[in-house]
């Protein structure tokens, strides 16, 4: 009662958040409802896509029909959309328990490929082998420090014979150490890996040739006008405020900045918690953000098709 949570746990945490709401700002959980459809259908869209793209070109269109045509191309990859969403709705029928533990697993293990893109945008230094073991160390790190580390020493000890004599205990660190997200301990990994390789390992004259032409061709085409390349100090400032006092570490000074989050009375304005009005004011400075990244600054600025073409003549030769 008075806006004070009783027996919180990571379960019941947001419905009871939603029902303090439902009689204050019943407009808001009705948009609350809406944005978690539309993150639901954005994220489900992205990963069907991204999945069936996979199966498409890097086994269908490599493997398989070498020749295979566009129509055949879009057909396949239709298909196994279509495969994927009946896997989906099958494991969210049949294991109810474990969605929560594969949808987070699956955004720390996706994290994993950022050292891959980097290293094709950035930092030609990054080798091909690095990449690849440093992405191994990333995933044992995300399994290791995520939900999946509490049945692992289960899952070892059902191998082992009873007359050995010998079971496995319980991992130390427990999930997210240090409370800080699976993702994130594997990320670390995953660099210190990456550039431990790389800088160990040696490149050929002839395949650096080959990385610092492509990052030439990669900056011709969506590289900043210089006369845009004055913002780029402001637009870093910017996407730094941003990450860390929107939604990063400093999002807690918004717990208590505008009202008392145990005293419903004091909500305002709108009738919602400090920190609701926080994340709120923070989504219209993203925008901004957005807006100027994209717009002003002309991160998003279309590139003909025959500028590419003609960029992709001069680095490479015609094709």
């Amino acid at each position: 009662s008075m806006g004070i949570l009783h027996e919180v746990n990571d379960k019941n945490l947001v419905p009871q958040l939603i029902n303090l709401l439902a009689d204050s700002a019943p407009w808001l959980v009705g948009l609350l409802a809406v944005c978690a459809l539309a993150a639901m259908q954005s994220t489900g869209a992205a990963y069907m896509s991204t999945f069936s793209g996979m199966v498409t070109r890097d086994i269908y269109k490599s493997y398989i029909a070498p020749d295979a045509s566009d129509a055949a191309q879009k057909l396949c990859g239709r298909i196994f959309v279509f495969v994927v969403a009946l896997a989906a709705l099958f494991v969210a029928a049949q294991f109810t328990g474990a969605i929560v533990m594969l949808g987070g697993l699956a955004v720390a293990y996706g994290f994993q490929m950022w050292p891959a893109l980097m290293g094709i945008c950035f930092f030609p230094q990054f080798t091909r082998k690095g990449v690849v073991w440093g992405l191994v160390a990333g995933l044992v790190s995300v399994t290791l420090t995520d939900r999946p580390v509490g049945v692992i020493p289960d899952l070892l000890n059902a191998f082992i014979p009873d007359f050995i004599g010998f079971q496995f205990d319980a991992l130390p660190w427990g999930r997210y150490p240090l409370t800080i997200h699976s993702a994130g301990w594997g990320i670390l990994f995953n660099l210190i890996v990456t550039l431990s390789v790389s800088l160990c390992g040696s490149q050929s004259g002839k395949e650096q040739e080959h990385k610092k032409k492509r990052h030439d061709f990669l900056q011709a085409v969506s590289g900043i006008s210089p006369d845009r390349r004055k913002h780029i100090p402001l637009a870093w400032a910017l996407t730094l405020v941003w990450f860390l006092v929107g939604f990063g570490p400093f999002a807690v000074i918004g717990n208590t900045l505008f009202s008392d989050p145990n005293v419903p009375s004091t909500w305002g304005p709108f009738g919602l918690p400090s920190l609701w009005v926080w994340q709120l004011s923070f989504l219209a400075f993203g925008i901004f953000v957005m807006w100027f990244l994209a717009i002003h600054v002309g991160l998003s600025k279309p590139v003909p098709p025959e500028e590419v073409d003609r960029l992709r003549d001069e680095y490479f030769g015609s094709v």
